[in-house]
């Protein structure tokens, strides 16, 4: 579909943990012996990647990931990731974050690791104005397509001023899907499905 209505601006959090082992050399560390923080890390990706599969809407993003000391041939003593966790609605999102630091105590005990976790930069998620939401379904309508609602998965001015007034917002189909990208694309036609819908909106507001 050539355009569809945003039914809220994702909320999001970005979290940093740290797994601490015991660095030792590569060749005189049996493997039994070992507490290895990038293991522990491997592990907690894969549980967050999990995690987020198991639950509509919710998608968890690990894009950092430090080692120390960082050399081929001594096991990495500690690892830092970063974690970034969304939803378009607040509760499943903060679920979420408290399963997934439960997870990682586990690891960490199961390893005999330490573990700590800090949370940082958050935001909750930002419903649009429903009544601005059926007016866009509308004009869409109107202009002869079908009306669909789907979040943002990116943040977006429309979150800040939904803080001091309604707010809507319209998506314009990208090719592949991809957006926040060098390789975003748009056609002219769909372009101008958008122009014409926003057009019957303003116009309905009138």
């Amino acid at each position: 579909m050539p355009v569809g209505v945003v039914s809220a601006i994702t909320g999001l959090g970005r979290s940093s943990l740290t797994f601490t082992g015991v660095a030792g050399h590569a060749g005189t560390v049996p493997m039994d012996l070992r507490h290895d923080a990038l293991c522990a890390a491997a592990e907690f990706v894969l549980a967050a990647e999990q995690y987020a599969r198991g639950v509509p809407g919710l998608v968890a993003t690990v894009g950092q990931l430090a080692l120390a000391p960082g050399a081929s041939n001594v096991i990495p003593g500690a690892a830092t990731l970063s974690l970034d966790l969304r939803h378009q609605e607040s509760p499943a999102r903060l679920e979420g974050l408290s399963a997934l630091r439960r997870r990682a105590e586990e690891i960490a005990a199961a390893r005999g690791l330490g573990m700590a976790w800090d949370d940082g930069h958050g935001q909750p998620a930002v419903p649009m104005t429903p009544a601005l939401r059926e007016r866009l379904a509308a004009a869409i309508a109107a202009a002869g397509h079908p009306p669909t609602e789907l979040p943002s998965g990116a943040g977006h001015d429309a979150a800040v001023m939904a803080g001091v007034t309604d707010a809507a917002m319209l998506f314009v189909r990208c090719k592949g899907g991809v957006s926040h990208n060098p390789a975003e694309s748009v056609t002219v036609e769909d372009v101008a499905v958008a122009i014409d819908v926003v057009g019957r909106f303003l116009d309905g507001m009138a």
